[in-house]
């Protein structure tokens, strides 16, 4: 896709997903590219290869902040909200959590009335909460077990209000268990990273609850190429308000994954540990993804392709940091 003569603003641009999306713009000609990041989550290092680049810019800032949001997304054409709290974060700090996930949207999408701005917005499968069959639709109730999936499942609903009430050009994407390289891997969420962070410092990985958790394995340049996806229909006036689930079509337990991770880069004998079950966790988060895979997604990465790349990438952070 181009996007030459487009100035774009990547909230959370300094983070996993977001930082991505900041560099697939820059290499689609965007004329400017604007990062808003708070760097509690985001991290410098994952920019720090455009330091130098024209056509892009780094703003220390928050969301929940108007002042800071308003004259940001008056200047862009295109916006990828990116910026969320963490599971982890609702947990232990939820007024944090609400007021990112939904202050933070209320603020884009009130910048955003009267103009013809564009939003792809990121959500998240925790929206939907569990389910015992095979697969949710995007219109399945929601039955969120997080205080993260009650705020993003709540930030969806205002994207959805104000382009039914205000004309609003936005669309929303469900991310699943998204994994790749620049994904934190010393922290509580990114069970790939996580898992390979450990075993290549020769500890075991641990599991939580019994393993038998199902998971959607995404590779990061994919979840971008949606996000262009939606871009794409919305600048030809098509997916306003709606909701995409987006993921790849591998599905793997965690002790599967484990298992994986230890086989292919791990010391012999190793075994995954256990640890009791997380408050909440959402133990088969299986979307539907006819939707998506309608408008031309496919997973174009395989999970040992992407696995090895990520690895890769874990190892070469390991080796900076000692």
């Amino acid at each position: 896709m181009n996007l030459n003569g487009m100035k774009v603003l990547v909230t959370g641009g300094a983070g996993f997903i977001g930082s991505h999306i900041v560099d697939a713009c820059l290499e689609s000609s965007a004329e400017k590219v604007i990062a808003l990041d708070n760097f509690v989550n985001g991290q410098e290092k994952n920019l720090s290869h455009l330091r130098h680049h024209p056509r892009f810019v780094k703003i220390s800032g928050d969301i929940r902040d108007v002042d800071t949001v308003r004259p940001l997304v008056h200047e862009a054409d295109v916006i990828f909200n990116e910026a969320a709290s963490k599971l982890v974060v609702s947990r232990v700090r939820p007024r944090i959590d609400l007021e990112t996930n939904i202050l933070g949207t209320f603020n884009i999408l009130e910048a955003m009335k009267e103009t013809d701005k564009i939003l792809v917005h990121a959500s998240t499968g925790s929206v939907l909460g569990n389910t015992d069959e095979a697969a949710m639709r995007e219109d399945h109730p929601q039955n969120p077990s997080t205080l993260y999936g009650i705020s993003k499942g709540a930030a969806e609903k205002y994207v959805r209000f104000y382009s039914d009430e205000f004309n609003v050009r936005a669309a929303i994407i469900r991310y699943f268990h998204v994994y790749g390289p620049r994904q934190e891997y010393g922290g509580e969420a990114g069970v790939v990273s996580i898992f390979l962070g450990r075993v290549l410092q020769g500890k075991a990985p641990v599991i939580f609850g019994t393993g038998e958790q199902i998971r959607c394995f995404t590779y990061v340049r994919d979840d971008v190429a949606a996000n262009f996806m939606l871009l794409e229909g919305l600048l030809d006036g098509r997916y306003r308000g709606e909701v995409f689930n987006c993921a790849a079509r591998t599905r793997m337990s965690v002790l599967g994954l484990a298992e994986m991770i230890i086989e292919k880069y791990g010391p012999q004998g190793m075994k995954p540990m256990f640890g009791p079950a997380r408050l909440g966790e959402n133990l088969r988060p299986i979307p539907d993804t006819r939707k998506i895979e309608t408008i031309g997604f496919r997973e174009s990465v395989s999970f040992e392709e992407g696995l090895d790349t990520t690895c890769h990438w874990v190892e070469n952070d390991l080796a900076v940091l000692s």
